[in-house]
């Protein structure tokens, strides 16, 4: 049933019906917009709704570093790179390590293009990082020559 149709049903019922609101509503959402004035980002945005590409200028969120860091503190725990905090113990499991490096390499996968350059840079040396840690500590140590003249490997004169 249209707006038009109900008016008359609405009025013989005694409900007052209030045509004018969405105007109203838009009145008001404008005028909170020139009292917020501008975002901070506007010219940014403007920008990247262009099809920008490339990194994000501005300054590092201290919140990416930290999650950035927290989970590479995580990973090296499970290394047993690094003690526990909670027990004081140094323990490997190294299939969490490898969810943690995941983790890491996943917010590398869909952060690319929209952080600041420090932020990229600095994602990429942390994830660089663990996995040199984790390689080395998760491969098996290289097998060692003997240590001496053995049969069938003296020294020739």
């Amino acid at each position: 049933m249209s707006d038009e149709a109900r008016k008359p049903l609405d009025e013989a019922r005694g409900k007052k019906v209030d045509e004018d609101w969405k105007r109203r509503a838009q009145q008001e959402k404008e005028l909170d917009a020139q009292k917020a004035g501008p975002p901070p980002d506007a010219g940014a945005a403007a920008g990247a709704k262009e099809g920008a590409p490339g990194k994000k200028a501005g300054k590092p969120s201290p919140l990416f570093a930290n999650l950035v860091e927290s989970l590479a503190s995580q990973a090296l725990m499970f290394m047993g790179a690094v003690r526990d905090p909670m027990t004081g113990q140094a323990h490997q499991d190294f299939h969490q390590a490898q969810a943690m490096i995941d983790m890491l390499q996943m917010l590398e996968e869909k952060t690319r293009g929209n952080l600041a350059a420090e932020e990229a840079e600095m994602l990429k040396q942390v994830l660089d990082e663990v996995r040199m840690h984790f390689v080395r500590l998760a491969s098996p140590p290289a097998p060692r020559g003997p240590k001496g003249p053995m049969m069938g490997n003296a020294p020739r004169p």
